[in-house]
C-alpha cells in the first residue's frame, strides 16, 4: 500500500510536468515564477520544481526577499545540494532538510526569530545592509540554539546521525558568518585577500568542513576564484589539498550560459567570465596541468556561449528588426536598438578576452555591411544607420557608410 502525498505535493507524473514547464520558461517568466514561489508560506513543492532551474537563476539573480530559512542557510549557500546527491562525506546539506531545520530554528530562538523577521520585513537581498545585520543577528542566535534546537531530523528524510551531521555543519558556519558575510558583501571585488584570509581563518577551531563550507560559499559569489582559493589556502583553518578540492568542484559545476534575449545581462555575465578565467589561469592552482587543461576547457565553453549569444542578439534585436522595417524605426525603437548595440559592443569586447577575437571581426563586419545595405531603402534614417554602425564597428566604418549615402 502506498501512501497517499503530503498536503499540496504533486503527483510524481504532474511533478515532472511542472518541473518541465519551469526549466522550460523564458528568462523573464522564470523571473515571475521564482516571485509567486517566494510569496509561498511551505516552499518544500516550489523548492523540488525549481531544482532543474537552478544554474539559470545563479545567472540571472532576480531580486529575492528575504526570508527566514533563506538568511539562515545564506552562508551555507555553496553547500546545499539536491537531495539525490548528499552524502555526508561531502560536508554538505540536502536541501531537502532545509525548510524542517528552519522551523526547528524557529521553534529554539523563538521571539528573536518574530523580532529579525519584522526587521527585515519588505528587504531583498540587494539591501546588503539589512542583510548583515539581519543576518548577523540570526546567525547568532541560530549558532547558540543549535544545542537546544528540537531534534526534528525524521521531518528531514535524514538519520539521526545525519541530522546531527548537518546541524553540527550549519551552527559551525553559523558561529563565524558574520566574518564570512564581509567577505560575500565584498565579493564583486574579489573578495579583496584579506577579507577571504579573516573569514576562513575564523574557523581555525572547528573541524575542517567548517571553512571548507565557507569557502564553497565564497567561490560561488566571488569575482576572483583563483585568488580566493589562494588565500584560503594560505590560513591555518583548512588542510593541505582541501582548497584546490573546493576551487575543483567550483570548475565543475560552473556552465558558462549566457541569454540570447538579454544584451546587457549577457554583456555582464561574460565580463564576470573573462575576469574569472584571467583570475583561475594567474593563481597558483592553474600551475597544474590538469587543472590548466579544465581552466582552458571552461574558457572554450565561455568563448561559445558568448559567440552564440552576440550572433543571436545581433539578429534578433538588430539585423531582423532593421530588415523587416526598411530601415525605418521610430525613435523609441531606436533608443531600443542603440542599447543593445551597446551592449553587443560591450559582449564582443569580453568574448574577445575569452579568445574568440576573429569571429567578432566577421560577425561586426557582416552587421556593417547589412545597416550599409539598408541606405537606400524608403523610409530609412541614414543618421540611425551611421549611430549604430558607429557603435559597433567604429567612427571610420560609419563615416564610409554616410560617405556612400
Amino acid at each position: 500500500m502506498t501512501a497517499a502525498p503530503a498536503p499540496g505535493a504533486a503527483l510524481p507524473s504532474e511533478q515532472r510536468r511542472l518541473t518541465h514547464a519551469v526549466a522550460a520558461a523564458s528568462d523573464a517568466a522564470l523571473g515571475r515564477i521564482v516571485a509567486v514561489f517566494d510569496r509561498m508560506p511551505d516552499r518544500r513543492v516550489a523548492d523540488r520544481l525549481l531544482d532543474a532551474a537552478r544554474p539559470r537563476l545563479r545567472r540571472l539573480r532576480p531580486p529575492r526577499p528575504i526570508g527566514l530559512g533563506r538568511l539562515l542557510f545564506l552562508p551555507l549557500d555553496g553547500v546545499i545540494v539536491d537531495p539525490g546527491a548528499w552524502k555526508r562525506a561531502d560536508g554538505s546539506i540536502p536541501r531537502s532538510a532545509l525548510a524542517p531545520l528552519t522551523e526547528a530554528m524557529r521553534a529554539a530562538i523563538g521571539d528573536e526569530a518574530t523580532a529579525i523577521e519584522a526587521a527585515f520585513a519588505g528587504a531583498t537581498f540587494a539591501d546588503l545592509g539589512v542583510v548583515g545585520t539581519a543576518g548577523g543577528r540570526l546567525w547568532r542566535a541560530a549558532a547558540a540554539a543549535t544545542p537546544g534546537m528540537p531534534a526534528r531530523w525524521a521531518e528531514t528524510g535524514l538519520s539521526a546521525a545525519d541530522f546531527s551531521h548537518c546541524t553540527a555543519l550549519a551552527a559551525g558556519v553559523w558561529r563565524h558568518a558574520a566574518s564570512l558575510w564581509a567577505a560575500l558583501a565584498a565579493a564583486r571585488e574579489g573578495p579583496p585577500e584579506s577579507l577571504v584570509r579573516e573569514a576562513i581563518g575564523a574557523a581555525a577551531g572547528e573541524a575542517p568542513m567548517v571553512a571548507e563550507a565557507m569557502l564553497a560559499t565564497l567561490l560561488l559569489k566571488a569575482s576572483q576564484p583563483g585568488s580566493v582559493a589562494a588565500a584560503a589556502a594560505a590560513t591555518r583553518s583548512l588542510p593541505a589539498g582541501v582548497a584546490d578540492r573546493v576551487l575543483d568542484r567550483w570548475i565543475d559545476h560552473c556552465r558558462p550560459d549566457l541569454p540570447d534575449n538579454d544584451p546587457e545581462g549577457a554583456a555582464h555575465q561574460a565580463e564576470e567570465f573573462a575576469k574569472a578565467l584571467d583570475d583561475l589561469e594567474a593563481a597558483p592552482a592553474a600551475r597544474r596541468p590538469e587543472r590548466r587543461q579544465r581552466i582552458l576547457a571552461l574558457r572554450r565553453q565561455a568563448d561559445e556561449a558568448c559567440r552564440a549569444a552576440f550572433a543571436a542578439t545581433a539578429a534578433t534585436m538588430l539585423a531582423e528588426p532593421l530588415a523587416q522595417r526598411g530601415g525605418a524605426i521610430d525613435d523609441a525603437g531606436m533608443g531600443a536598438m542603440e542599447g543593445a548595440a551597446r551592449s553587443l559592443k560591450r559582449l564582443e569586447q569580453a568574448g574577445r578576452r575569452l579568445g574568440g577575437g576573429t569571429a567578432y571581426d566577421g560577425a561586426v563586419r557582416r552587421l556593417a555591411d547589412g545597416f550599409a545595405g539598408l541606405r537606400a531603402a524608403p523610409g530609412s534614417n541614414l543618421a540611425d544607420l551611421a549611430r549604430l554602425t558607429e557603435i559597433l564597428a567604429g567612427p571610420e566604418a560609419a563615416l564610409r557608410l554616410l560617405d556612400c549615402g
